[in-house]
């Protein structure tokens, strides 16, 4: 992307958000010759799919993809868009009566015929009709009501059910192909005769410096990841993000006098690095809703949230998947995690957090080898010079199966690899790193580990025994905070040094260790549940 120079006195200032996604070469060749069906938008699979399958050929053959969304909207309207007519290869379709009822068949082209590493780049997931519906629901849209999506895409959130009136939209993307998309659904939904839709080919960002803008709704679904131009916005204020998607949501939601709504992956209420966009949201908005939707894009496998905000006074609760939850709760979880915390789970957190005396910080952590190539580098049957090595199937609560699987050894060999002496220790805790559980084994032979199962050597001045922290760590207890807490299908670093760890009585730790040794898993559940205060069947 071109990008913009600022001055300052005497010094240009340059500010690009870049994209940090698919640095690795192998995997952006990859990549970029990795086509996705947008199946999750698709209601007719056995009509829809064959025909943009040819086109994918049409344009493979040497159609530009612009030639082809032109031929497409051509064929949809019965007329052209004049302002397109320089993508006009002449091609011509013919499209199924079907297809041309599909809920969004430009978008559809679109994101099909772009490649997998230009969608990442450019952070586009185009929101499906059914999600589509199902936010639009929950929010109380008049027919005089003025929607702005900032983002906008080939328009789904624009056309929306609710949506009754050509000028109650306002659509603004930096992509031309997107707005051409968005121009033809726009006369797709309201006519040929409609007037000039106020839909722009422009930057976000430079659009509202240029625009006196207030609008009663926004609705975004923002790029993840992109790189983006932000010099223009450079003003001296406390936005430090490296995350195109924060921007979006700093600077839309201001613009809307009702609501603002965004989709976002679900990484951007649990993860470390978003937690300056936790503050602003807590701080300068009024967060109103959280909502789960799952992995909701095709060729995708993050979750997706939505989150409503206002500008009005803040409010000291908000709703996340039905639940209340209050936020001065959320200010006391590390990096102010948005977390669905009910009464109940809110007691569990005030008891624990109570008994805090000391963290994993400090710890040395290690990361299971990455071979860069499983396939080969790993194998089941044992080869003269290679070693076992613990996967995170290996693993189960306290102890490790015997391995399966073996490797050479070769550090040079490998992708990436943690300093030998750390594998070599001889008292490591290992846990399963994917999974929602939390899943410890003391491993005390000095074995490798891939990074399915990573690992750390508990900081020496914890005062509590490493199989007393083992029996914390794989309680039921403890399972159950993790899970408050984070939420995530992964056993991260950052996630176990802020776990609150207690300072446990002698007597009561020799108790626990005993129940180890004895393999009595059940009974430390209930040691370590009454230590806290609990009455086991409540929890």
């Amino acid at each position: 992307m071109e990008s913009m120079d600022l001055v300052v006195g005497d010094i240009i200032v340059k500010k690009i958000v870049s994209n940090r996604t698919n640095k690795n070469r192998s995997k952006q060749s990859r990549l970029s010759c990795e086509y996705v069906l947008p199946s999750h938008n698709i209601k007719y699979p056995d009509t829809t799919v064959p025909f943009l399958r040819n086109l994918l050929e049409l344009h493979k053959s040497g159609y530009a993809i612009g030639s082809v969304l032109f031929a497409v909207s051509r064929a949809l309207l019965g007329t052209e868009l004049s302002e397109y007519k320089k993508f006009d290869s002449g091609l011509v379709l013919d499209i199924p009566e079907k297809v041309k009822h599909e809920n969004d068949l430009m978008g559809s082209v679109y994101q099909y015929l772009t490649p997998k590493d230009a969608r990442l780049s450019k952070g586009t997931f185009y929101t499906n009709a059914s999600m589509t519906e199902n936010i639009v629901s929950k929010m109380d849209i008049k027919n005089t009501d003025v929607i702005f999506d900032p983002a906008c895409g080939s328009g789904n959130l624009l056309f929306n059910s609710k949506i009754k009136r050509p000028e109650q939209i306002i659509g603004v993307d930096f992509d031309e192909l997107a707005v051409m998309c968005c121009k033809v659904n726009y006369y797709l939904k309201f006519g040929l005769n409609a007037p000039s839709p106020k839909i722009f080919h422009d930057d976000f960002f430079k659009y509202i410096l240029n625009n006196n803008l207030e609008v009663d709704y926004v609705l975004c679904n923002p790029p993840f990841g992109a790189t983006i131009d932000v010099s223009c916005l450079l003003r001296g204020d406390d936005i430090s993000t490296e995350d195109s998607l924060t921007y979006f949501v700093e600077y839309a939601t201001p613009l809307a006098k009702k609501k603002a709504v965004f989709i976002l992956p679900e990484s951007v209420i649990n993860v470390k690095k978003h937690t300056d966009l936790r503050a602003w949201i807590l701080n300068k908005s009024n967060l109103l809703e959280i909502n789960s939707y799952g992995a909701n894009f095709s060729g995708t496998m993050f979750p997706i949230i939505t989150l409503s905000l206002d500008n009005n006074s803040s409010k000291d609760t908000f709703i996340y998947d039905g639940d209340i939850v209050k936020k001065h709760i959320i200010t006391k979880i590390p990096y102010s995690y948005f977390r669905p915390i009910n009464r109940k789970n809110e007691i569990l957190l005030s008891k624990v957090f109570k008994k805090n005396k000391q963290s994993l910080l400090g710890s040395v952590f290690g990361l299971g080898i990455v071979t860069g190539d499983n396939k080969k580098k790993v194998f089941s049957d044992y080869k003269k010079g290679a070693e076992p090595v613990i996967t995170g199937k290996d693993i189960n609560k306290y102890n490790i199966k015997k391995p399966t699987r073996y490797i050479f050894y070769d550090r040079d060999n490998l992708q990436q690899v943690a300093p030998d002496a750390l594998y070599r220790n001889k008292q490591k805790i290992i846990y399963k790193t994917v999974s929602r559980d939390m899943i410890f084994a003391l491993d005390t032979t000095g074995t490798l580990t891939l990074n399915s199962a990573n690992f750390f050597i508990p900081k020496k001045d914890l005062t509590i025994s490493v199989k007393c922290l083992l029996a914390l760590l794989n309680s039921r207890l403890y399972d159950k905070l993790n899970k408050i807490l984070y939420g995530e299908n992964k056993i991260s670093r950052t996630n176990l040094e802020n776990l609150p760890i207690p300072d446990i009585d002698i007597d009561t730790q020799k108790l626990l260790e005993q129940f180890v040794d004895a393999q009595e898993y059940g009974a430390i559940d209930a040691v370590i549940d009454d230590w806290f205060g609990f009455d086991t069947t409540t929890l």
